[in-house]
């Protein structure tokens, strides 16, 4: 008897635990450059601060006519507003604010500044 409950007992944890991880994985949507520029910076930040933080492109350069994956990293919470800045080869840049990642999916960036949101 003692057997199971400590079998029982391991998978409830074990369960609590799977659960507590899934929660907190990161945000992810994709990209994609339809501007005909390389792009060479993506940042992403909570709507409600002020600091860029780190470039997140998983490459060097984001070629046109293609797309990446950009993950929010975990430790900015479990906000879904995001703010995303995204620099050029030559210093110029863009930023598309209270993008919601929840519902994000796919996020087209045009050669006019525009940009089309899919979810």
């Amino acid at each position: 008897m003692k057997k199971i409950l400590l079998v029982v007992s391991f998978l409830a944890i074990s369960f609590m635990f799977a659960e507590t991880s899934s929660n907190s994985q990161a945000l992810y949507f994709f990209v994609t450059n339809n501007t005909g520029l390389t792009l060479n910076n993506i940042y992403v930040t909570p709507a409600e601060t002020s600091n860029w933080g780190n470039d997140i492109l998983p490459n060097d350069l984001f070629e046109a006519s293609t797309s990446v994956r950009v993950d929010i990293p975990s430790d900015y919470g479990t906000t879904c507003l995001f703010d995303m800045k995204i620099t050029d080869l030559e210093g110029s840049y863009i930023t598309f604010t209270g993008m919601d990642a929840c519902k994000l999916h796919t996020l087209i960036l045009n050669a006019d500044g525009t940009y089309t949101a899919m979810e």
